[in-house]
């Protein structure tokens, strides 16, 4: 008979894959010079990033809280990243509203000068993912049941 492993917060990694993965279909729309398919990839990347940011806000954080000071990882370091996700992505919306304005196919140095706004955002969304990795979710492991945890990643969606 098999054991099963234990509960972990972890589990939430496969998200921030599969918001990956999505944010990658949306760059490849824009390469291909499909702006409405990147525009529409954009948006489904910031509902899914926003459900999940909400998830670890309203019921992940005040559990982590429970850790009181944790080294290189207060909670306003993770809400306060969420935020400057949110408004580079309002930002990568503008600009594809004004290359879709156009009316015209983008052109290949219109496309590389988005890309390129991009790449701060994918580092910033690369270290983000690391610290809760590494710092979040041991921690809300710690200092959760077994129990809890099946009924918290239940609720963020895992």
């Amino acid at each position: 008979m098999g054991t099963t492993e234990p509960p972990t917060f972890l589990k939430l990694v496969g998200v921030h894959e599969r918001l990956s993965e999505l944010f990658l279909l949306h760059q490849e729309a824009l390469l291909a010079g499909d702006l409405a398919l990147a525009k529409a990839r954009l948006a489904e990347y910031e509902l899914d990033l926003s459900a999940h940011m909400r998830a670890e806000e309203e019921i992940l954080m005040p559990i982590y809280e429970r850790a009181g000071e944790v080294p290189r990882g207060p909670a306003e370091l993770f809400t306060g990243e969420h935020r400057k996700m949110l408004r580079f992505l309002r930002r990568f919306r503008d600009r594809l509203a004004e290359l879709a304005r156009s009316g015209r196919p983008p052109a290949t140095r219109e496309v590389i000068a988005l890309l390129d706004e991009e790449a701060p955002f994918k580092g910033l969304v690369e270290h983000h993912d690391l610290r809760e990795r590494l710092i979040l979710y041991p921690t809300l492991d710690r200092v959760t049941s077994e129990e809890e945890r099946v009924e918290l990643l239940r609720r963020c969606g895992a």
